[in-house]
């Protein structure tokens, strides 16, 4: 049985305010700091699952690895996984979007799951590539490996861009997060909404 799947944009990070796409691999504000902080009063008190039920999955990127660290400590206290995959990165080849040499992050967050980070990262190629074919490849990576896990809900912590080719609906908010069925589709797999809420 496929997943239902968590999907969470990142917090508010330091090019969402300034509109400097330049940045580095920027870090979240304190805003959005606070942002992730206010998460689990609104997805722990009903969340239904068991910490072997369970898995977090976050992209690289440095504003993603930080709301997981802010917004989902109770589940990873809890025992569940945390996994770092390229896949899940945002779309773009400016530099707010291209992460840290993963030496680097393993350093900073030595307690998440880098094994199955792919060895191209941080490099825009290939399924990375800056091209809406590329996004769309890569959305379908994203959804057929969802399919085939055997946890029954995994947690994302993503981006507005990839987001949008991975589901329909209206962008996402800093801190938004939304919950889907994962179903079968002609031709693959999609994702259908069966909630929403945001962290504020």
């Amino acid at each position: 049985m496929a997943p239902i799947v968590i999907l969470i944009r990142h917090g508010e990070a330091l090019h969402n305010i300034t509109d400097e796409w330049a940045l580095p691999d920027p870090s979240l504000t304190e805003k959005g700091i606070d942002q992730c902080k206010a998460l689990p009063a609104k997805l722990e008190p009903n969340f239904p699952f068991t910490k072997d039920e369970c898995r977090i999955v976050v992209s690289p990127l440095r504003r993603t690895l930080q709301t997981a660290q802010h917004s989902l400590q109770w589940l990873r206290d809890r025992g569940v996984p945390t996994e770092v995959r390229a896949e899940w990165q945002e779309t773009t080849n400016y530099p707010c979007d291209i992460g840290d040499d993963p030496s680097i992050i393993k350093d900073e967050w030595p307690d998440l799951d880098f094994s199955n980070l792919d060895p191209i990262y941080p490099q825009k190629i290939g399924l990375y590539e800056n091209s809406e074919d590329a996004f769309q490849r890569r959305a379908s990576f994203a959804r057929d490996w969802l399919s085939k896990r055997p946890e029954k809900c995994i947690v994302v912590v993503t981006h507005s861009g990839f987001l949008k080719r991975l589901v329909k609906g209206s962008k996402y908010q800093n801190l938004e997060y939304r919950t889907y069925e994962l179903v079968e589709d002609s031709g693959g797999f999609k994702l259908n909404e069966i909630d929403r809420d945001i962290a504020s």
